[in-house]
């Protein structure tokens, strides 16, 4: 492992919750240009790598989910990896992939990790209780 002073663990995590605010705020497609890199590889299963890709993901949950949230429960790093537990919250307004909509809230638990290169967003993996989420939009 890389030997890397607090200050920049702790910078580390900081970028990591600008990117959740951005999301939540709405605000993400300027914000994402400065802390997401061109090359972002997301290891999300079906999710192409690039931070134009990372836009469109969000803007289609924040069409899918109005009052999208993203509180995080858990915020712990190393090296240049910071892993996170958080929710994933709103309500379903439009279609999610095959679900259409019934205005149902959802509350899904997801935990995820960065890689932080160049002072930027460079890597991720999650881990999201999709059962959860699915079974709270077909309810």
């Amino acid at each position: 492992m890389k030997n890397i002073a607090v200050s920049q663990i702790e910078e580390n995590k900081a970028l990591v919750i600008q990117f959740f605010s951005a999301i939540e705020k709405n605000n993400f497609l300027d914000v994402f240009d400065k802390i997401v890199a061109e090359n972002y590889d997301d290891h999300l299963p079906g999710q192409s790598p690039g931070r134009d890709v990372l836009k469109k993901y969000f803007t289609g949950l924040h069409t899918a989910f109005a009052n999208l949230k993203l509180p995080i429960w858990s915020i712990v790093a190393e090296g240049d990896k910071v892993a996170v537990y958080n929710s994933v919250q709103g309500v379903h307004q439009t279609e999610y992939g095959p679900f259409k909509a019934k205005g149902n809230p959802v509350d899904a638990k997801a935990f995820q990790m960065y890689r932080i290169e160049n002072g930027q967003l460079a890597e991720h993996w999650e881990v999201t209780d999709f059962t959860t989420l699915i079974q709270q939009i077909q309810a």
